[in-house]
């Protein structure tokens, strides 16, 4: 059971979330990151508590595959070589607009620091390099990390890079 009130938050303007809406490989920890990235400007103001993220493979991997968020330290450098996610940033309360948010998602980001591993809870039921057992996978997150203004989070893999559709959800709140 979750220790936020989700829905208070939503209620207020404070929630957010983005998503592919292609194809993206996630890419092993590293400064040139692609597939999920989330970064909260230097400067913001806010702290973004990281609610959920999930991945769906499309592609069936060569080999085992997992996935799992990977955070980057606070930098003052920007990520650099942008790509903006699918969907964009968007409000979870309906109004379809994310403009007042401060966290900024992207498909592909060079960072000025690579990620290190936080938590990892996706995998891929791996038979062979022909099969497997697909799936969409959610991890909840539920406030256990957040990332500080100038700090960044990434779904990140570890074996074999995957190819999928992502999504990654968070509250903004004063820093």
């Amino acid at each position: 059971m979750s220790n936020l009130d989700i829905a208070s938050y939503n209620r207020q303007g404070k929630l957010f979330y983005g998503a592919n809406v292609s194809v993206k490989t996630v890419s092993a920890v590293g400064t040139a990151m692609t597939g999920v990235i989330l970064h909260n400007p230097a400067g913001s103001g806010k702290k973004l508590l990281l609610v959920d993220a999930g991945f769906s493979y499309t592609t069936v991997p060569v080999a085992v595959a997992a996935i799992g968020i990977g955070m980057a330290v606070p930098n003052a450098t920007a990520p650099s070589s942008l790509t903006a996610i699918g969907t964009g940033v968007m409000a979870a309360d309906g109004s379809g607009s994310g403009t007042q948010a401060v966290g900024r998602l992207y498909d592909a980001a060079t960072l000025a620091v690579a990620p290190t591993a936080a938590k990892w809870g996706f995998t891929y039921n791996y038979v062979s390099a022909a099969s497997g057992n697909p799936a969409t996978v959610y991890f909840l997150v539920d406030g256990s990390l957040l990332l500080v203004p100038g700090a960044t989070a990434a779904l990140i893999a570890l074996t074999t890079a995957s190819a999928g559709v992502g999504h990654i959800s968070w509250i903004e709140v004063p820093a």
